[in-house]
């Protein structure tokens, strides 16, 4: 399995712009190839799915977001899941969400390690329940753009509007990576 490298660089960096993004040798579906899009990196916190807490937990945080959920007129059973954990888009690290399954363990299938998220590829930059906590454009310049496409801003379609996590061994970084649909 090839070797997946991923890092930082300045757009001072870049000096050649192509005209014409090259095109891969072959696409099933057109959904599975991005559209040039405006790539704006920026550095959150987000936290894991409730699911992957203690019941003890998960019953604080919905005491806690009884008044926080009032706040912005919505379910106190499912503000934290929509406001603090599981950023939707696509992300670098984080935590996998588990809309439509249950958490599940993903051990490397070489030395048994806890896999851990690498990336996820989403559908969607932000869902209809999020409110405007995980808004992309929550500064003044920022997108839309032109060409935007509102929610799915590279076009990529996971499924039937999914997120596609790829978890990676964190003691080996060459073991075989899991990839998992949500």
């Amino acid at each position: 399995m090839p070797r997946t490298l991923l890092f930082w660089r300045s757009a001072v960096t870049v000096t050649d712009i192509l005209d014409t993004p090259p095109e891969p040798p072959a696409v099933q579906f057109d959904g599975y190839l991005p559209e040039p899009c405006v790539l704006e990196p920026e550095q959150i916190t987000e936290y894991p799915d409730h699911l992957e807490l203690s019941e003890e937990l998960r019953e604080q945080l919905k005491q806690w977001s009884v008044p926080q959920a009032a706040e912005e007129d919505m379910d106190p059973d499912t503000y934290y899941d929509c406001v603090l954990s599981n950023a939707p888009g696509w992300k670098v690290g984080g935590w996998p969400a588990w809309n439509s399954t249950d958490p599940s363990p993903q051990p490397c299938s070489e030395c048994g390690t806890g896999m851990e998220v690498l990336m996820t590829v989403a559908t969607f930059e932000e869902g209809d329940d999020a409110g405007n906590s995980w808004s992309p454009h929550p500064h003044p310049g920022a997108g839309p753009y032109p060409g935007h496409r509102g929610y799915n801003a590279t076009g990529v379609q996971i499924g039937s509007g999914y997120r596609q996590h790829l978890f990676v061994c964190p003691a080996e970084p060459e073991h075989p990576h899991i990839e998992l649909m949500t």
